[in-house]
């Protein structure tokens, strides 16, 4: 909130609020956008749980067991929403923990990316499952259907897992984004947890977003080496993480959140026309923000790679990568760094899969995927003649060393592919990336040389699967 004119302030441990008190956020009207409507102020309760052995599920929340109180937590929401509907109708309230959504509960398939109930909770039927889910429900809150169902449309659960990992590279994240000092990864301790602790027994619990300027710069907080990095920040979001409030990423963003249900594209025009024209009328503002930009990425990789599309050298803004790498945290890649001696390249291997002219290029640098891709590919693309699999010696997530590495990664793979390309006379290239999305970004600013391509989707969460995602040249879908 350190930079966002929108919002008009927070507060930590709200005292004239009971059960969503923990955090509290403000915005000046008309309020920040909720995919499409207008929210005013955002209500937090926050629980964490020392040991991550437990799930939140329908039941919980409305057992007073769980909360060590005579009402359930969904009683007490419901209790402080009839309080706070006659200011702020639009409000959320949300219950963020570190516990996720127990995966057989008959709400979990049912809470939509960002925390929200999806449409079918509202509409089952009385005598199924998630109907009598709902008037259980329903009857703890004691409130009519009516008042239920806008009482319901206003909660947001988050419903994966939030581990302290998770937590600190996420403060990482925001640290180096508003250019303040992040927590060394040698420390035992965070700064601004103790700083959060004093302000609480201080009583000093409210702040603007000035204010809370001010208090970084009594503190020390501010890394004069970091201070521009949000005025030169470009956030794109194709899905977000728990609590995650997208206006708050970066001087500009692009928001993609709401065309997605979860991973999945909401509808056919994803790809081939809402994503390209939202990136596309994004330019100009790109240009206008200090450089080197900052592109920071929480998107599908087809999306990164879409990007630089349209970010390449041509365009002439100079960028470096935001890259979370697992057990390292988020890192800054310049990919204008030279390359240190010694730097694992690629290894090549070909195989015929039909008679095709189109070519099927498998990437495996976070992990192996070449066996997930090659059974798959007869239904996926039926033309291909050839899989070509590029590999790093060691795949996993660590395997790109940094920026430098990154550029001459693609470097390689787009000198090798140019040259297949043009031996197998290839018209449409199929590229199933296991990647760092900044690598795919990379990939991207090379679409112009390799001609017609797909990008591919993995879908994560156990089937293996592979889906079209991005392509060129776009085939738009008819309205």
């Amino acid at each position: 909130m350190l930079y966002r004119p929108h919002i008009a302030r927070a507060v930590i441990e709200h005292r004239g609020v009971q059960a969503v008190d923990d955090v509290v956020v403000y915005y000046h009207p008309p309020g920040r956008n909720d995919r499409g409507a207008r929210v005013s102020a955002d209500f937090f309760q926050l629980k964490f749980h020392v040991a991550r052995n437990g799930h939140v599920s329908s039941a919980t929340v409305t057992d007073p067991k769980w909360t060590g109180t005579t009402d359930s937590i969904l009683r007490r929401f419901a209790d402080q929403w009839k309080v706070l509907r006659a200011t702020h109708p639009d409000a959320l309230l949300s219950l963020v923990t570190n516990w996720p959504w127990h995966p057989e509960d008959k709400v979990a398939p049912l809470l939509r990316d960002g925390g929200a109930l999806a449409d079918n909770f509202f509409t089952a039927g009385p005598h199924s499952a998630v109907g009598g889910i709902r008037k259980a429900w329903q009857q703890d809150s004691s409130l009519s259907e009516p008042e239920f169902a806008e009482f319901a449309r206003r909660l947001r659960f988050s419903h994966t897992a939030v581990s302290q990992e998770d937590a600190e590279l996420w403060l990482q994240d925001r640290c180096l984004l508003a250019g303040l000092r992040p927590v060394g990864a040698w420390e035992d301790h965070s700064r601004y947890d103790d700083l959060g602790q004093r302000l609480i027994e201080s009583g000093r619990l409210e702040f603007t977003p000035a204010e809370l300027r001010a208090l970084c710069a009594e503190q020390g907080l501010f890394d004069d080496a970091r201070a521009a990095a949000h005025a030169s920040t470009l956030a794109v979001r194709s899905f977000t993480r728990f609590a995650h409030v997208p206006e708050g990423d970066g001087a500009m963003l692009v928001d993609l959140t709401d065309l997605f249900d979860g991973r999945a594209p909401g509808s056919d025009r994803v790809w081939s026309d809402d994503i390209p024209r939202r990136i596309d009328a994004a330019l100009a503002g790109v240009a206008m923000l200090k450089t080197p930009v900052q592109v920071a990425l929480d998107v599908h990789l087809s999306v990164a790679w879409y990007l630089g599309t349209v970010l390449d050298s041509k365009c002439g803004i100079p960028v470096v990568l935001r890259q979370k790498v697992r057990n390292r945290g988020i890192e800054v890649w310049d990919i204008s760094e030279p390359l240190p001696r010694g730097t694992a390249g690629w290894g090549f291997t070909e195989e015929p899969t039909g008679g095709g002219r189109e070519l099927a290029v498998v990437l495996s640098v976070t992990w192996s995927a070449v066996d997930d891709v090659r059974p798959q590919l007869p239904q996926l693309a039926p033309e291909v003649g050839v899989l070509l699999h590029a590999t790093v010696p060691e795949p996993g997530p660590t395997a790109v060393e940094g920026g430098a590495h990154a550029r001459c990664l693609a470097d390689a793979l787009v000198a090798h592919l140019v040259e297949r390309i043009r031996a197998l006379g290839v018209t449409h290239l199929h590229l199933f990336a296991a990647c760092p999305v900044s690598l795919g970004f990379l990939l991207g600013q090379y679409a112009g040389v390799l001609g017609p391509t797909t990008v591919y989707e993995f879908a994560f969460g156990g089937t293996r699967a592979y889906a079209p995602g991005m392509r060129l040249p776009l085939t738009r879908v008819m309205p």
